[in-house]
């Protein structure tokens, strides 16, 4: 199995800041063969230091794959799972409060998504709090795997709209779940197995409200991504093309292109 990836990221148009944060980690595994980790998380934008917020969870995420998932690497497959799974959420509940605390130290509110996946082998895990998302390459669309936790997708749910379009502007960036609230979220969760070749994409808002998956797709399948730099071209191009359609927010897309 190899494993091809990248980060491109992008303040946007009108922000002095970049709150958002990424990370992908590869690894090789005597017990388990190669592993994978990427993610994203998006600094809540209209509060102070969200910069700071996205930066802890990255950092605790990297750490916790270079110093915790080593010592799962000898356990049984649903073992091992069952071990990231439980590893991961104490690891966002502990996040939380980290961030909470900060926050009412410095006497300021910031808070951030958190979008990510670990793949071993054939098999993937993802976690996912807020409005980042996670797709995969397949049929020639790039499928979300997450489903936003906002007001504007919980609008849809309940059949309050029947399309996004028809939902106000101030009430599409509302999130109901996010970290560094006084109650720990509920992330969505969710495991499964790759069937084919496949690209993994994690991206912020500022992606994702301009980009549709047949453009993810047509730049990111893995057909496009014969290596590293190709990848980086790409995702340029689609932070790019989100700038051309006016998008005013921090950018960011991670890639991991998986082929067995």
């Amino acid at each position: 199995m190899k494993v091809k990836a990248c980060i491109c990221t992008d303040a946007g148009s009108s922000r002095r800041v970049n709150q958002d944060a990424a990370l992908v980690k590869v690894a090789n595994s005597k017990n388990m063969g190669r592993i994978a980790l990427i993610a994203v998380c998006d600094g809540m934008g209209g509060l102070s230091k969200g910069e700071v917020a996205s930066c802890k969870v990255i950092r605790a995420l990297e750490t916790w794959f270079h110093e915790e998932l080593v010592l799962m690497l000898g356990m049984n497959r649903e073992k091992f799972w069952d071990t990231v799974e439980l590893s991961w959420k104490r690891m966002l509940a502990k996040i939380n409060g980290d961030i909470r605390r900060y926050g009412r130290n410095k006497s300021i509110t910031l808070g951030t998504t958190f979008s990510a996946l670990l793949q071993v082998g054939r098999q993937y895990l993802f976690m996912h709090v807020g409005d980042s998302r996670l797709y995969f390459t397949k049929a020639q669309d790039a499928v979300q795997l997450t489903k936003d936790q906002s007001l504007a997708q919980q609008m849809l749910d309940k059949g309050e709209v029947s399309d996004e379009s028809e939902i106000e502007e101030s009430k599409k960036s509302i999130l109901l779940q996010c970290l560094g609230t006084q109650t720990p979220p509920t992330p969505q969760i969710g495991r499964g197995t790759f069937d084919a070749n496949t690209t993994v994409i994690a991206c912020s808002d500022g992606l994702w409200r301009t980009i549709t998956g047949k453009e993810l797709y047509s730049k990111l399948c893995p057909q496009m991504c014969i290596t590293d730099e190709d990848m980086l071209l790409h995702c340029r191009k689609l932070i790019d093309t989100a700038l051309m359609r006016d998008e005013q927010d921090n950018i960011t897309i991670a890639a991991m292109s998986v082929t067995f």
